[in-house]
């Protein structure tokens, strides 16, 4: 019973040891991709700033393209969730109990989760213009942002009548809820994250529901 409990310690430290080691990669990555941008941080950059050995990073990722992936899931879902929609604030907007109040549960959620993702999602934009795989990338990115608000857009048609058909109310709550016009809005402009969701939600509101 001993070596058994021993065995089964010695694996969940490994496993948590593993999780840090990638978690403190991501974090360098991070750094080094905003200051630097895609295609002047190194593999071994990115390795140094970490504090691991550089084929420790690609035993993890494999490569750089899926090192900033990996980054982005992670600014998404930071506590590990398989879908952005699975995390408890996605789910609190899809448990609101009427239009009005699913948008603005959505609206102030949605804000965060785009302030988080919004520096990876310059970088991958800026790097696709003339890196074929970050295209894919970029594209990738924008596919799963339209499939999650077509679930949202669902959400709301459970709960009001709108004024347009479901998958039109889902390409303008994609096209709002962009880093684009986040960082129109954000660096241009200068608002701040209360002024951005309550635009949000007034914009959302008054385009939406019947």
């Amino acid at each position: 019973m001993k070596a058994v409990k021993k065995r089964s310690y010695s694996s969940r430290l490994r496993a948590e040891q593993s999780a840090q080691t990638r978690l403190r990669i991501l974090r360098a990555a991070g750094a080094l991709f905003e200051s630097q941008g895609y295609a002047q941080t190194t593999m071994r950059a990115i390795a140094e700033a970490a504090g691991v050995a550089t084929d420790t990073v690609y035993a993890v990722f494999g490569a750089k393209a899926r090192v900033l992936t990996a980054l982005i899931d992670h600014r998404l879902a930071p506590a590990g969730e398989t879908s952005v929609l699975d995390r408890p604030e996605a789910q609190a907007v899809r448990a609101a109990p009427d239009a009005r109040t699913l948008l603005h549960l959505f609206a102030g959620d949605v804000t965060e989760v785009v302030e988080r993702v919004r520096p990876m999602y310059e970088v991958v934009r800026t790097a696709a213009a003339v890196d074929p795989e970050l295209a894919g990338v970029l594209a990738e990115m924008d596919g799963y942002r339209m499939a999650h608000m077509r679930e949202v857009a669902g959400w709301l048609a459970d709960r009001a009548a709108l004024g347009l058909e479901v998958e039109r109310a889902a390409e303008i709550i994609w096209t709002l809820t962009s880093p684009d016009v986040a960082r129109m809005l954000r660096d241009s402009c200068g608002w701040s994250a209360a002024q951005h969701a309550a635009w949000l939600e007034a914009a959302l509101t008054s385009t939406l529901l019947a």
